[in-house]
């Protein structure tokens, strides 16, 4: 039996100084962006804390949290990480810890648990972020783009 998290594609509008320079260079209007966000929920010993909104990145290979759910998750065990995105030079310096989360859908069904992969930086000022180390080959990931919604499935 299969269970089906169901979310809306999130539209976003470009920084200002962005949709400018393309007006201005294009002569167009650069539109909006879109992001897959979701919710999550994550286990900090004995009771689950959430749900938080993430971004559900498919082009990040590790999940990323800000510092403060290093205290958050009650974690003991880390190994110290720099991470480099886009631009090898912008690192960040984080702690990589295993943990375990759940999703959970604006109807309020949740997924399995699922033990993963994070990385939990050393500073606040980092988004929330959902990557696909073990948590890609959990489910399968469905985007209706004409009706604005994705669904996570958990089989």
């Amino acid at each position: 039996m299969s269970l089906k998290l169901s979310y809306r594609i999130t539209e976003i509008s470009f920084r200002r100084d962005v949709s400018d320079s393309v007006k201005k260079v294009y002569g167009l209007d650069i539109g909006k962006g879109y992001v897959y966000r979701v919710l999550a929920l994550f286990k900090s010993r004995d009771f689950w804390i959430g749900p938080f909104p993430m971004v559900y990145d498919t082009g990040a290979v590790i999940s990323l949290l800000p510092l403060r759910f290093f205290r958050m998750l009650n974690l003991e065990k880390f190994v110290p990480v720099k991470l480099a995105g886009i631009s090898p030079e912008m690192e960040i310096t984080a702690r990589l810890a295993k943990i375990t989360l759940k999703f959970i859908d604006l109807k309020g069904l949740e997924s399995p648990e699922i033990e993963t992969w994070v990385a939990i930086a050393e500073r606040e000022d980092v988004p929330l972020i959902i990557g696909l180390k073990s948590i890609a080959e959990t489910h399968k990931f469905i985007v209706n783009f004409r009706e604005r919604s994705f669904s996570l499935t958990f089989y």
